[in-house]
């Protein structure tokens, strides 16, 4: 038996994206992979463990020239190890 799906929007899948993030408090830039995408969430995979609570400015690049960067504030909510190394990390959008 499969669980409902209870989330507010769909999620959209980020294949071939890679997320540019820096942490707004520390200052460290990063890229990691992106998973998903909804109207209001992000989550990607990274290279290091960002604090919950902690705010960052992400850019979104795909691997089509035509499509512009989104760049966007991000909020962590979730923190998990990933099954493939490193950090899956989930948030709020918070401003685009």
């Amino acid at each position: 038996m499969t669980s409902p799906n209870l989330r507010r929007f769909t999620r959209l899948t980020l294949e071939d994206t890679s997320v540019g993030v820096i942490d707004i408090e520390s200052g460290v830039e990063f890229a990691g992979d992106g998973k998903d995408l909804s109207t209001d969430g992000l989550k990607f995979c990274a290279p290091m463990e960002p604090s919950i609570g902690a705010d960052m400015q992400v850019v979104l690049s795909g691997r089509d020239a035509r499509l512009p960067p989104l760049r966007a504030s991000f909020h962590v909510l979730r923190v998990t190890p990933a099954m493939t190394g490193g950090w899956d990390v989930a948030g709020t959008l918070t401003g685009l």
